[in-house]
């Protein structure tokens, strides 16, 4: 992608109220190049006045016109000399010292709106549904919301205020040269040309390699490469392939170490070439002037162009350095501006309040209704639904059964509204499932298979995503009663406070499905949705979780996914699916006559008899 392109795609990430702010932040930016003007111009002004002095002329017109204009015709021409000199310093420092200070007002507004950018992007991410929220690896979204807004706001549209400012500079700075002498005026300013565009054009591109190949190392490759070697530790410890991991990122921070150093001399390089460009041109400029004009005229011209290269320079080193840092943001800068397009206008769901530890969802019938429900994970994909249709009362427990990849977690997300369906009608409590979450948050719970814990205490993991200062400590230890977890709990010295560890490493795997279920049992649902939730338990707490799911018969509507058949066997109503459609429901003795697999399965489990034959 161009500069130009880059810095398009960048603005389309701020409002427009923003991209408004932005431009006029530039603009005042940029007037203040007419404080450089007027600094050289005053030199200019001095240079040719000290020079008539020194050789006993009377000033040229031009120097005595302006100076009457502006009141100062009547000073000696000592005490106009020293006016000038001081009033061109007055104007160069003040440009010296209103720039940064303008800058710096615009990189913070910058820095807040890359705050507002990722906060928006991560919103509007979080109100899509699951399937799209998985096209991204958690590594690529995590660039996407974090990094990328940095690289696309605070460096490409920092660098681009930068730049226009001083392309401005030196736009400004042309007019007294080219008053002053335009013949040299447009040869200096060719040579700066196609000096500043051959450093760029050399450059350009392995800012451009630089950029996306760190980018890459650095954020994906070196970080999924640490966290398979953790993930997997027990595995490659007894396979005996640590080194295979080791040697992996070794290679990668090879590559990454590489990269840095060519982004360090990219960014080294221009300011050496120009250096040696002003000296090569102020001696090829000294050369030209004193050979074909009289000493006094080379002199005076010779020491404004001088002083405005000593500006000239410094900014074409920041042209320069702003286009290369563009450059070379636009890699990191994809992943959020591809995000940005792909979910393109917000859907601004009804966002809750964070609320407190329950809530009150007395009104909340907890009925849910399907109508001809499809649904497909991709447009060329085959449905992972089919016309599915049922209705499951209010107070009952419906359990979902059937071999792997029959649809079984597809429907309990269409449920939780997780996943929004191509057709049909889907009703919780009379209403959509994201509006009943929006209406009732809280109402509705879920505990997956495998339970994600964050490195924090057990409050906060039992009260996931809500402010400790709402967190209501007795509600925390009735979820960990109900949940069979509190006794462990008030045996560590921490209590409440007890840390986890990274995943819940502290924990055992039936302690963190418990903790799970304590989570989901935390806001008193009236909605229970649990996905094999009881599947890391013994026989013992997984016949005190099914008691406590028991007691909430008639309050809570519960759905549960099991393979276990002993936890669904009492269940209100069976529903066995198959490639992705219901094609049996009832009693569970029912159900098991009309399905033979799931006959002989409770057969095995030693569920027939009574329970079976009713």
């Amino acid at each position: 992608m161009t500069v130009r392109g880059t810095i398009r795609a960048s603005l389309r990430l701020l409002e427009l109220r923003d991209r408004r702010l932005l431009w006029v932040a530039t603009a005042l930016q940029m007037t203040t190049a007419v404080l450089d003007f007027l600094g050289v111009a005053l030199v200019g002004l001095a240079g040719a006045l000290s020079f008539a002095m020194v050789a006993g002329q009377t000033p040229p017109r031009f120097v005595t016109a302006l100076v009457s204009r502006v009141g100062l015709g009547g000073l000696a021409e000592g005490a106009l000399l020293a006016t000038l000199a001081a009033a061109a310093a007055v104007f160069l420092l003040a440009k010296s010292i209103v720039s940064p200070l303008l800058l710096a007002r615009v990189f913070r507004f910058l820095a807040r709106r890359e705050a507002m950018v990722s906060a928006r992007l991560t919103k509007e991410l979080l109100s899509r549904p699951l399937n799209f929220v998985q096209q991204r690896s958690t590594q690529e979204t995590a660039r996407a919301l974090i990094r990328g807004p940095h690289n696309a706001i605070g460096v490409v549209l920092g660098q681009m205020v930068v730049g226009l400012s001083e392309l401005a500079l030196l736009a400004v700075l042309a007019v007294p040269l080219l008053l002053i002498n335009p013949a040299v005026a447009l040869g200096t300013i060719l040579f700066f040309a196609v000096l500043a565009g051959s450093v760029h054009w050399v450059l350009g591109t392995r800012a451009d390699r630089f950029g996306s190949q760190g980018s890459q190392v650095d954020d994906l490759l070196s970080l999924r490469t640490v966290q398979e070697a953790l993930g997997a530790y027990r595995e490659i410890t007894v396979a005996g392939r640590r080194s295979f991991y080791v040697d992996r990122l070794r290679n990668l921070r090879d590559r990454s170490a590489e990269s840095a150093v060519g982004a360090r001399v990219v960014g080294m390089l221009p300011k050496y070439v120009s250096e040696a460009g002003l000296v090569l041109g102020a001696m090829a400029l000294a050369a030209v002037l004193f050979t074909t004009q009289p000493v006094d005229v080379a002199a005076g011209t010779f020491a404004v162009f001088l002083v405005a290269a000593t500006r000239v320079v410094p900014a074409l080193l920041r042209v320069q350095g702003a286009a290369l840092s563009i450059r070379a943001a636009a890699g990191p800068a994809d992943p959020t501006v591809f995000l940005a397009e792909d979910l393109g206008h917000p859907m601004n769901p009804q966002e809750p309040n964070h609320g407190t530890s329950t809530t009150d969802s007395q009104d909340f019938v907890p009925s849910i209704a399907l109508r001809n429900v499809r649904f497909a994970y991709s447009a060329e994909g085959e449905s992972a639904m089919r016309d599915v249709t049922l209705a499951i009362s209010a107070g009952h427990t419906a359990a979902l059964v059937g071999p792997s990849g029959a649809g079984k977690s597809t429907l309990a997300d269409v449920i939780l509204g997780v996943l929004r369906p191509d057709s049909g009608e889907v009703l919780v409590g009379g209403i959509p499932p994201g509006h009943a979450v929006s209406r009732w948050p809280g109402a509705i719970a879920y505990v997956p298979q495998t339970v994600m814990m964050v490195e924090a205490s057990v409050r906060a993991n039992v009260a996931l995503g809500l402010p400790e200062r709402l967190i209501d400590d007795e509600s925390v230890w009735e979820a960990l009663r109900r949940a069979q977890l509190a006794e462990f709990v008030r045996t560590k010295p921490g209590g409440l406070d007890t840390p986890i560890g990274e995943r819940g490493l502290r924990l055992s795997g039936g302690q963190r499905q418990r903790l799970g279920i304590a989570r989901a049992l935390f806001t008193r649902p009236r909605l229970l949705v649990l996905d094999e939730a009881t599947s890391a338990l013994d026989a013992e707490t997984e016949q005190a979780i099914t008691a406590i799911l028991d007691d909430l018969h008639e309050d809570v509507t519960v759905v549960i996914i099991a393979h276990r058949l002993s936890t669904i066997r009492h269940a209100d109503l069976v529903l066995y699916l198959e490639d992705g459609g219901i094609v049996a429901a009832g009693t569970f003795t029912e159900v098991c006559s009309r399905v033979p697999a799931l006959n002989r399965q409770a057969g095995l489990m030693g569920l027939t008899g009574p329970a079976v034959e009713g």
